[in-house]
Protein backbone atom coordinates (compact mmCIF):
# COMPACT_ATOMS: atom_id res chain seq x y z
CA UNK A 1 0.00 0.00 0.00
CA UNK A 2 1.19 3.60 -1.02
CA UNK A 3 0.81 4.20 2.78
CA UNK A 4 3.31 2.09 3.96
CA UNK A 5 6.10 3.47 1.58
CA UNK A 6 8.52 6.10 3.02
CA UNK A 7 8.32 8.86 0.82
CA UNK A 8 10.85 12.12 1.18
CA UNK A 9 10.31 15.17 -0.58
CA UNK A 10 13.30 17.25 -2.10
CA UNK A 11 12.64 21.15 -2.76
CA UNK A 12 14.97 22.72 -4.83
CA UNK A 13 15.36 26.22 -4.30
CA UNK A 14 19.07 27.34 -5.02
CA UNK A 15 18.67 29.47 -8.38
CA UNK A 16 20.18 32.44 -8.83
CA UNK A 17 16.78 34.01 -9.62
CA UNK A 18 18.46 36.77 -11.59
CA UNK A 19 15.32 38.08 -13.58
CA UNK A 20 14.19 39.55 -10.19
CA UNK A 21 16.43 42.34 -10.86
CA UNK A 22 16.85 42.39 -7.32
CA UNK A 23 19.96 45.61 -6.67
CA UNK A 24 21.19 42.60 -4.29
CA UNK A 25 22.99 39.24 -6.21
CA UNK A 26 22.55 37.15 -3.43
CA UNK A 27 18.73 37.79 -2.69
CA UNK A 28 16.85 34.32 -2.53
CA UNK A 29 14.23 34.49 -5.56
CA UNK A 30 12.11 31.81 -3.34
CA UNK A 31 11.96 33.97 -0.28
CA UNK A 32 9.93 36.86 -2.21
CA UNK A 33 6.61 37.59 -0.07
CA UNK A 34 3.49 36.33 -1.60
CA UNK A 35 0.56 38.09 0.63
CA UNK A 36 3.46 38.08 2.98
CA UNK A 37 4.57 34.37 3.23
CA UNK A 38 7.65 33.52 1.42
CA UNK A 39 6.91 32.02 -2.02
CA UNK A 40 8.79 28.88 -0.78
CA UNK A 41 6.76 27.99 1.71
CA UNK A 42 3.78 27.71 0.01
CA UNK A 43 5.45 24.52 -1.93
CA UNK A 44 6.57 22.95 1.72
CA UNK A 45 3.13 23.66 2.42
CA UNK A 46 1.82 21.47 -0.36
CA UNK A 47 4.07 18.90 0.29
CA UNK A 48 3.46 18.56 4.17
CA UNK A 49 -0.04 16.99 3.38
CA UNK A 50 1.50 13.68 2.10
CA UNK A 51 2.42 11.86 4.98
CA UNK A 52 6.01 12.29 4.75
CA UNK A 53 9.46 11.19 6.54
CA UNK A 54 11.17 14.55 5.73
CA UNK A 55 11.68 17.05 3.53
CA UNK A 56 14.91 18.99 2.52
CA UNK A 57 15.03 21.95 1.08
CA UNK A 58 18.24 22.75 -1.04
CA UNK A 59 19.51 26.27 -1.07
CA UNK A 60 22.09 28.11 -2.84
CA UNK A 61 21.99 32.01 -4.39
CA UNK A 62 20.67 33.38 -1.16
CA UNK A 63 21.09 30.72 0.71
CA UNK A 64 20.71 32.47 3.90
CA UNK A 65 17.33 33.74 3.62
CA UNK A 66 15.58 30.53 2.26
CA UNK A 67 17.30 28.95 5.20
CA UNK A 68 15.32 31.46 7.22
CA UNK A 69 12.62 30.72 5.15
CA UNK A 70 12.08 27.11 6.21
CA UNK A 71 14.14 26.06 8.85
CA UNK A 72 11.14 25.46 10.91
CA UNK A 73 9.41 23.22 8.39
CA UNK A 74 12.21 21.20 6.96
CA UNK A 75 15.99 20.25 6.59
CA UNK A 76 18.04 22.71 4.72
CA UNK A 77 20.54 21.53 2.48
CA UNK A 78 23.78 23.42 0.36
CA UNK A 79 24.49 23.64 -2.89
CA UNK A 80 27.47 25.54 -2.77
CA UNK A 81 27.98 25.11 -6.96
CA UNK A 82 24.98 25.36 -8.74
CA UNK A 83 25.47 22.60 -11.57
CA UNK A 84 21.86 21.47 -12.29
CA UNK A 85 19.02 19.41 -10.63
CA UNK A 86 20.62 16.23 -10.82
CA UNK A 87 23.76 18.30 -8.72
CA UNK A 88 21.40 19.41 -6.28
CA UNK A 89 19.87 15.72 -5.41
CA UNK A 90 23.41 14.76 -5.13
CA UNK A 91 23.53 17.09 -2.13
CA UNK A 92 21.33 15.18 -0.14
CA UNK A 93 23.16 12.75 1.52
CA UNK A 94 20.77 11.85 4.01
CA UNK A 95 18.42 9.70 1.12
CA UNK A 96 21.80 7.65 0.83
CA UNK A 97 21.17 3.93 1.76
CA UNK A 98 17.10 4.24 2.34
CA UNK A 99 13.72 2.77 1.08
CA UNK A 100 11.27 4.47 0.03
CA UNK A 101 10.48 7.21 -2.91
CA UNK A 102 11.94 10.85 -3.27
CA UNK A 103 9.81 13.54 -4.80
CA UNK A 104 11.19 15.61 -5.71
CA UNK A 105 9.72 19.40 -6.90
CA UNK A 106 10.70 23.19 -7.62
CA UNK A 107 10.43 26.02 -4.38
CA UNK A 108 9.37 28.62 -7.18
CA UNK A 109 6.31 26.89 -8.06
CA UNK A 110 3.65 28.02 -5.15
CA UNK A 111 0.61 27.31 -7.26
CA UNK A 112 1.35 23.22 -6.82
CA UNK A 113 -1.54 22.10 -5.07
CA UNK A 114 -1.15 18.82 -2.08
CA UNK A 115 -4.38 17.73 -4.31
CA UNK A 116 -2.16 17.79 -7.42
CA UNK A 117 0.75 15.72 -5.31
CA UNK A 118 -1.52 12.96 -3.89
CA UNK A 119 -2.67 12.45 -7.44
CA UNK A 120 0.85 11.75 -8.75
CA UNK A 121 1.86 9.95 -6.35
CA UNK A 122 -1.30 7.76 -6.27
CA UNK A 123 -0.83 6.51 -10.04
CA UNK A 124 2.77 6.17 -9.54
CA UNK A 125 2.74 3.52 -7.01
CA UNK A 126 -0.45 1.61 -8.20
CA UNK A 127 1.38 1.38 -11.38
CA UNK A 128 4.71 0.04 -9.80
CA UNK A 129 6.86 3.10 -11.64
CA UNK A 130 10.47 3.34 -10.97
CA UNK A 131 10.35 6.92 -11.99
CA UNK A 132 6.94 9.55 -12.66
CA UNK A 133 7.60 12.67 -14.02
CA UNK A 134 4.91 15.39 -14.35
CA UNK A 135 4.25 16.78 -17.97
CA UNK A 136 2.04 19.36 -19.23
CA UNK A 137 1.20 20.99 -22.79
CA UNK A 138 2.17 24.23 -23.17
CA UNK A 139 1.04 26.96 -26.33
CA UNK A 140 4.88 28.19 -26.00
CA UNK A 141 7.38 25.97 -24.39
CA UNK A 142 10.00 28.08 -25.06
CA UNK A 143 12.33 27.68 -21.94
CA UNK A 144 11.23 24.53 -20.87
CA UNK A 145 12.42 20.49 -21.42
CA UNK A 146 10.46 18.93 -24.04
CA UNK A 147 9.42 15.90 -23.95
CA UNK A 148 10.35 13.14 -26.25
CA UNK A 149 7.99 10.44 -26.98
CA UNK A 150 8.35 7.35 -29.16
CA UNK A 151 6.57 7.85 -32.63
CA UNK A 152 3.65 5.98 -32.89
CA UNK A 153 3.62 4.99 -29.41
CA UNK A 154 3.15 6.87 -25.85
CA UNK A 155 5.99 5.62 -24.53
CA UNK A 156 8.53 7.99 -22.86
CA UNK A 157 11.85 8.20 -24.87
CA UNK A 158 13.54 11.62 -22.94
CA UNK A 159 13.68 14.69 -22.06
CA UNK A 160 15.55 17.02 -24.18
CA UNK A 161 16.23 20.69 -21.96
CA UNK A 162 15.75 23.68 -23.79
CA UNK A 163 19.15 24.61 -24.80
CA UNK A 164 19.96 21.11 -26.19
CA UNK A 165 16.88 20.67 -28.37
CA UNK A 166 17.48 19.87 -32.04
CA UNK A 167 14.79 22.64 -34.33
CA UNK A 168 12.55 19.38 -35.02
CA UNK A 169 12.32 18.55 -30.78
CA UNK A 170 11.72 22.70 -29.88
CA UNK A 171 7.96 22.19 -32.07
CA UNK A 172 7.45 19.56 -29.09
CA UNK A 173 4.78 21.61 -27.29
CA UNK A 174 4.51 19.08 -24.06
CA UNK A 175 6.93 19.79 -21.53
CA UNK A 176 8.95 18.67 -18.36
CA UNK A 177 6.56 20.01 -15.35
CA UNK A 178 9.78 19.44 -12.81
CA UNK A 179 7.98 17.23 -10.61
CA UNK A 180 9.92 13.58 -10.06
CA UNK A 181 8.81 10.92 -8.10
CA UNK A 182 11.65 8.03 -7.85
CA UNK A 183 12.81 5.06 -6.37
CA UNK A 184 15.20 6.01 -4.17
CA UNK A 185 17.47 2.86 -4.09
CA UNK A 186 17.39 3.58 -7.83
CA UNK A 187 18.20 7.04 -7.64
CA UNK A 188 21.12 6.43 -5.31
CA UNK A 189 22.61 4.40 -7.90
CA UNK A 190 22.36 6.39 -10.84
CA UNK A 191 22.70 10.25 -9.89
CA UNK A 192 26.28 9.11 -9.92
CA UNK A 193 25.67 7.83 -13.70
CA UNK A 194 24.75 11.28 -14.37
CA UNK A 195 26.41 13.48 -17.24
CA UNK A 196 27.18 17.09 -18.04
CA UNK A 197 27.62 16.77 -21.83
CA UNK A 198 24.86 19.19 -22.56
CA UNK A 199 25.15 23.20 -23.45
CA UNK A 200 25.51 24.39 -19.84
CA UNK A 201 27.33 21.50 -18.60
CA UNK A 202 24.83 20.84 -16.10
CA UNK A 203 23.85 17.53 -14.23
CA UNK A 204 20.36 17.21 -14.98
CA UNK A 205 17.94 15.25 -13.23
CA UNK A 206 15.81 14.13 -16.01
CA UNK A 207 18.48 12.44 -17.80
CA UNK A 208 17.34 9.95 -15.30
CA UNK A 209 14.47 8.95 -17.96
CA UNK A 210 17.08 7.90 -20.57
CA UNK A 211 19.31 6.06 -17.90
CA UNK A 212 16.33 4.21 -16.62
CA UNK A 213 14.79 3.21 -19.90
CA UNK A 214 18.10 1.80 -21.30
CA UNK A 215 17.99 -0.86 -17.91
CA UNK A 216 13.78 -1.28 -19.08
CA UNK A 217 12.49 -0.25 -15.24
CA UNK A 218 9.39 1.34 -15.38
CA UNK A 219 8.72 4.88 -16.63
CA UNK A 220 5.72 7.24 -16.95
CA UNK A 221 4.65 10.37 -17.65
CA UNK A 222 1.67 11.82 -15.67
CA UNK A 223 0.46 14.52 -17.97
CA UNK A 224 -0.89 17.37 -15.78
CA UNK A 225 -4.99 18.60 -15.80
CA UNK A 226 -4.27 21.97 -14.92
CA UNK A 227 -0.75 24.00 -16.33
CA UNK A 228 -1.19 26.09 -13.45
CA UNK A 229 -0.01 23.52 -11.02
CA UNK A 230 3.61 23.99 -12.30
CA UNK A 231 3.40 27.91 -13.11
CA UNK A 232 7.01 29.19 -12.50
CA UNK A 233 7.87 32.24 -11.13
CA UNK A 234 11.13 33.61 -12.62
CA UNK A 235 10.10 37.85 -12.58
CA UNK A 236 8.54 40.10 -10.64
CA UNK A 237 5.40 40.51 -13.22
CA UNK A 238 4.60 36.49 -12.81
CA UNK A 239 5.04 36.86 -8.60
CA UNK A 240 2.07 38.97 -9.14
CA UNK A 241 0.14 36.84 -11.28
CA UNK A 242 0.93 33.99 -8.65
CA UNK A 243 -0.40 36.48 -5.83
CA UNK A 244 -3.37 36.95 -8.05
CA UNK A 245 -4.25 33.01 -7.92
CA UNK A 246 -3.65 32.15 -4.53
CA UNK A 247 -5.58 35.70 -3.10
CA UNK A 248 -8.80 33.90 -5.26
CA UNK A 249 -7.98 30.90 -3.83
CA UNK A 250 -7.95 31.86 0.01
CA UNK A 251 -11.14 34.78 -0.55
CA UNK A 252 -12.97 31.78 -2.07
CA UNK A 253 -12.50 29.05 1.05
CA UNK A 254 -12.98 31.89 3.32
CA UNK A 255 -16.04 32.83 1.92
CA UNK A 256 -16.98 28.76 1.62
CA UNK A 257 -16.45 28.94 5.30
CA UNK A 258 -19.24 31.66 6.41
CA UNK A 259 -16.91 34.65 5.91
CA UNK A 260 -18.51 38.13 4.07
CA UNK A 261 -15.99 39.72 1.84
CA UNK A 262 -17.39 42.74 0.39
CA UNK A 263 -14.82 43.15 -2.72
CA UNK A 264 -12.83 39.91 -2.94
CA UNK A 265 -10.75 41.98 -5.48
CA UNK A 266 -9.49 44.18 -2.60
CA UNK A 267 -8.92 42.00 0.54
CA UNK A 268 -5.37 40.55 0.69
CA UNK A 269 -5.97 37.71 3.51
CA UNK A 270 -3.10 35.68 4.44
CA UNK A 271 -3.57 31.85 4.01
CA UNK A 272 -2.23 31.30 7.36
CA UNK A 273 -5.13 33.72 9.20
CA UNK A 274 -7.65 31.86 10.40
CA UNK A 275 -11.40 33.49 10.77
CA UNK A 276 -14.52 32.58 12.25
CA UNK A 277 -17.77 32.74 10.89
CA UNK A 278 -19.56 35.72 10.05
CA UNK A 279 -17.00 38.34 9.75
CA UNK A 280 -17.50 40.83 7.60
CA UNK A 281 -14.18 42.04 5.93
CA UNK A 282 -14.84 45.34 4.16
CA UNK A 283 -12.80 47.12 1.28
CA UNK A 284 -9.09 47.58 0.36
CA UNK A 285 -8.48 45.43 3.98
CA UNK A 286 -5.13 43.04 4.25
CA UNK A 287 -5.10 40.55 6.73
CA UNK A 288 -1.62 39.19 6.66
CA UNK A 289 0.79 37.10 8.75
CA UNK A 290 -1.01 34.22 11.72
CA UNK A 291 -4.20 36.32 13.11
CA UNK A 292 -6.90 35.11 14.62
CA UNK A 293 -9.97 36.27 14.61
CA UNK A 294 -13.04 35.14 15.77
CA UNK A 295 -16.68 35.94 15.45
CA UNK A 296 -18.72 38.05 14.07
CA UNK A 297 -15.77 40.63 13.54
CA UNK A 298 -16.03 43.37 11.15
CA UNK A 299 -12.69 44.41 9.65
CA UNK A 300 -12.02 47.51 7.71
CA UNK A 301 -12.45 49.32 5.67
CA UNK A 302 -8.91 50.60 4.87
CA UNK A 303 -7.30 48.20 7.12
CA UNK A 304 -4.17 46.68 7.72
CA UNK A 305 -3.70 43.89 10.36
CA UNK A 306 -0.44 41.73 10.72
CA UNK A 307 -0.53 38.45 13.58
CA UNK A 308 -3.21 40.24 15.31
CA UNK A 309 -5.75 38.15 17.67
CA UNK A 310 -9.41 38.96 18.80
CA UNK A 311 -11.89 37.52 20.08
CA UNK A 312 -15.72 38.17 18.61
CA UNK A 313 -17.79 41.16 17.99
CA UNK A 314 -15.26 43.67 17.53
CA UNK A 315 -15.07 46.17 15.12
CA UNK A 316 -11.83 47.55 13.27
CA UNK A 317 -11.89 50.73 10.61
CA UNK A 318 -9.52 52.26 9.01
CA UNK A 319 -6.37 51.46 11.05
CA UNK A 320 -3.41 49.01 11.44
CA UNK A 321 -2.36 46.97 13.77
CA UNK A 322 0.11 44.44 14.34
CA UNK A 323 0.94 41.71 16.99
CA UNK A 324 -1.74 42.74 19.96
CA UNK A 325 -4.52 40.98 21.29
CA UNK A 326 -8.45 42.45 21.34
CA UNK A 327 -10.72 40.25 23.56
CA UNK A 328 -14.39 41.02 22.76
CA UNK A 329 -16.76 43.94 21.83
CA UNK A 330 -13.98 46.66 21.49
CA UNK A 331 -14.13 49.06 19.00
CA UNK A 332 -10.69 50.32 17.29
CA UNK A 333 -10.55 53.46 14.83
CA UNK A 334 -10.63 54.96 13.24
CA UNK A 335 -6.80 56.41 12.28
CA UNK A 336 -5.21 53.70 15.09
CA UNK A 337 -1.94 52.53 14.24
CA UNK A 338 -1.25 50.19 16.99
CA UNK A 339 2.22 48.03 16.61
CA UNK A 340 3.09 46.13 19.76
Amino acid sequence: MADKVDKYVVVLGAGRGSRMLSRDPNHSKVAYPILGKPLINYVVDACKALDLKDIYVVVGYGGKATEECVKDYAKVVWQKEILGTGHALMQVKELEGKDGDVIVVGGDTPLLTTETLKRVYHKHHKDGNALTICTSVFANPSGYGRIVREKGSYRLLDIREDKDCTPEEAEINEVNAGIYIINNRLLQEYLPKLSNNNAKHEYYLSELVKLFNQQNYRVEAYVLEDAQDIFCVSDRSQLAYAAKVIRKRVNRELMLSGVSIEDPDTAYISPDAKIGRDCVILPNTSILGKCKLGEANWIGPNTTLIDVKMGHDNHVSNSVLEGITLKDNEKVGPFANIVK
